[in-house]
């Protein structure tokens, strides 16, 4: 893409250019920050255990998880990930394992983090990849569903 500018009209002109690369990074980002946060907890609802020996639980920590936007603003978009309800209390317990009430410990049963560990490593590729350029400017843009 070429300009004519004049030479007392350069800095408005890369300032505009630059403007418009922000605007582009930053919508990709966010868009990538949402697609990210549903992956992580379908991930996470996949891997979560499920205890059928008591009739009144019956995989309803599984189905808690949740995500929320916890911060939009100009400087930082963010969302979590996190058990709703009062299952949330259940989430250390099971991800480490926990004594019960005979003195004996439960087993560990890791979901979160290997979950977690994986869908990260996913997203620093994915920002990595929009960072180095957006369409307009020749660079390889992710396509995503509109």
């Amino acid at each position: 893409m070429s300009y004519k500018v004049k030479t007392d009209e350069v800095g408005s002109a890369v300032s505009g250019i630059l403007l418009q690369y922000t605007a582009d990074v930053q919508y990709d980002i966010i868009k990538l920050t949402d697609e990210t946060a549903d992956k992580l907890k379908e991930q996470i609802k996949k891997g979560s255990p499920v205890d059928w020996r008591k009739v009144k639980r019956r995989g309803k920590y599984k189905r808690s998880w949740r995500v929320k936007t916890t911060r939009d603003d100009l400087y930082a978009y963010e969302r979590t990930v996190h058990a709703g309800g009062k299952e949330y209390r259940l989430t250390h317990l099971l991800e480490f394992g926990h004594k019960t009430s005979r003195g004996n410990r439960t087993k560990a049963e890791p979901h979160i983090a290997p979950a977690a560990e994986r869908i990260i490593n996913e997203y620093v590729k994915g920002i990595s990849e929009i960072v180095r350029g957006s369409s307009r400017y020749g660079g390889g843009r992710r396509n995503y569903k509109k």
